[in-house]
This record gives structure tokens, C-alpha cells and sequence, in this order.
């Protein structure tokens, strides 16, 4: 399906990534278990938000379509937005069935206006200073009842550069991004915590970068340096036994996820005003 344009509003200032940093980021989205585990558990949440395939998904942010190829492989009809024409071309190599609009989520054309069941920030809205706004902006696509998803890092301790390198304005802590689905209207608004199994994992990961440097203070050398080194993926045997650590709490560990923290929050709330 070919590419849709609506606008061009990428502000390559405001977050912007490399070719070589790119590269590193498709290699880890195809083989790390972060990712894989993360898709996993926005899945089971959707299903047991009642939810389930194929319904119709807006993801706003959608970058290289590593959660649209998730989603559409197991059946939902997706549509994905993102200003960055790079990601989007990668999105659409990725998974060619799937909607795909470069722009901005407020502007979609008359036949991508939904509505949609569902519409999903994956790891987009800490990079704004006012992600409500992009919440609003969606919201107009949205019908009574449509469920509203986000994933967020969580735990401002684990600030570093690499939050800073990655367009990060913010880590979030337990509630405050349920506080902003409420404050934007949103009904029976939950919140879990997700990889706390890798908790510990993540906390020495984030020991290792840099302590008290300031990206501005970096070469364009050292921030791909660091950028790729942060999307390695780890040695087989400790990436393989992280897939299973991060299933066994999905598998066992969801209905108890709930107003916990981790290394990632996801609120979940309903849209519920005509």
C-alpha cells in the first residue's frame, strides 16, 4: 500500500538519528528482546481490554513500524502516523498491508479519519513537552469507547544522556501518566508497570553511560558512539534468557502488574465524550 503525505513538520532540532544510528535501531527492533517483549505485552493488553484483532488501530508516532507489524501480523487493520519520512519508508518495507501517513495525526485525510477502536503512543509521548496536546489531537479520531494506550520509559533515577540522545524530555513515574489520560478526558484509566524483570538489568545498563555529561557536550562522534552501543543487542545467551524472563511476566505476571512500576508504565483509558 503506498505511502500517504500530509504534511512535512518533522523538526529535525527537536530529535533526529543518524544513518548509522538508524541502522543500529532497525538491527535491534528485528533481534533484542525489549522490543519483542514489549509488542507482546501491548498485544495481551489490547485482547484483555477487550480489544482483540482485527480491530481498527491508530498509532500516532508509529517511527519504523515495529509495533504496526506486530499488530498486523496478528490481524488488526492499522494505521500509522509519523513525521519522519525515513521511518515511515522503513515502516512501510516492513509491513507493506498496513496504512502508512507522513505528517501530522491532526491533518489525516477524510478516509483515514476513523473511527478507531483503538489509538496507540508507543514510547512518543515522553518526547514532548506537552503530550496532551498530541493526545487531544488524536482524540478527534477517536468514537465513545475507543481505548487509548501508551507505553512510556518510567523511573526518573534512570535519567542519562542516552534519555537526552534519544529526545527524551522526561522519565515517568508511577501515576503521572495516568494523571494526563484523565486530564484529558479519558474513564477508567489504569496503569501497569512492564519489565520489571529486567529492572535490574536496565538499572547497570544505565550505570554504564556517562555520569554528569551533557549531550551538548558530546562530538557527533561520541553520540553515535553511544547511541549504537545502547541498541546492541546482548549476547545470545543473555538476550534469550531475557525473552523468557520478560514472557513468564506476561504470562504470569499481568494481573498483577497493575499500579506497579518498571522499567516501562502503560496507561490505558477509555475515550468516553461524544
Amino acid at each position: 500500500m503506498p505511502v500517504i503525505e500530509v504534511s512535512d513538520v518533522h523538526n529535525k532540532a527537536d530529535f533526529w538519528l543518524s544513518p548509522q544510528v538508524l541502522q543500529a535501531l532497525w538491527t535491534s527492533e528485528d533481534a533484542h528482546f525489549w522490543p519483542a517483549a514489549r509488542n507482546s505485552w501491548i498485544a495481551t493488553l489490547l485482547a484483555m481490554y477487550g480489544e482483540p484483532p482485527p480491530r481498527r488501530v491508530l498509532e500516532v508516532g508509529c517511527g519504523s513500524g515495529n509495533v504496526v507489524r506486530k499488530l498486523t501480523e496478528i490481524g488488526y487493520k492499522v494505521t500509522g502516523v509519523d513525521t519522519d519520512r525515513r521511518l515511515i519508508e522503513k515502516a512501510q518495507e516492513r509491513c507493506g498491508s498496513a496504512t502508512l501517513v507522513i505528517g501530522d495525526v491532526a491533518r489525516l485525510p477524510p478516509a483515514l479519519q476513523g473511527p478507531y477502536d483503538v489509538i496507540g503512543f508507543f514510547d512518543v509521548l515522553e518526547h514532548l513537552d506537552r503530550p496532551e496536546d498530541l493526545i487531544r489531537a488524536a482524540l478527534q479520531w477517536a468514537k465513545p469507547g475507543t481505548l487509548i494506550i501508551a507505553t512510556v520509559p518510567a523511573l526518573r533515577s534512570l535519567h542519562s544522556v542516552i534519555d537526552e540522545l534519544s529526545g527524551h524530555k522526561r522519565r515517568y513515574e508511577l501515576g503521572e501518566l495516568a494523571r494526563t489520560f484523565v486530564d484529558v478526558g479519558l474513564s477508567g484509566v489504569a496503569e501497569h508497570g512492564i519489565f520489571r524483570s529486567s529492572l535490574a538489568l536496565l538499572k547497570l545498563h544505565r550505570m554504564r553511560a556517562p555520569r554528569g555529561t551533557r549531550s551538548e557536550q558530546l562530538t557527533l562522534d561520541e553520540v553515535d558512539q553511544l547511541m549504537i552501543e545502547n541498541l546492541r543487542v546482548p549476547p545470545g545467551p543473555i538476550n534469550a534468557f531475557m525473552k523468557l524472563a520478560c514472557y513468564i511476566e506476561r504470562r504470569f505476571g499481568l494481573w498483577v502488574s497493575r499500579d506497579k512500576t518498571g522499567g516501562s508504565l502503560v496507561a490505558i483509558g477509555r475515550w468516553s465524550k461524544p
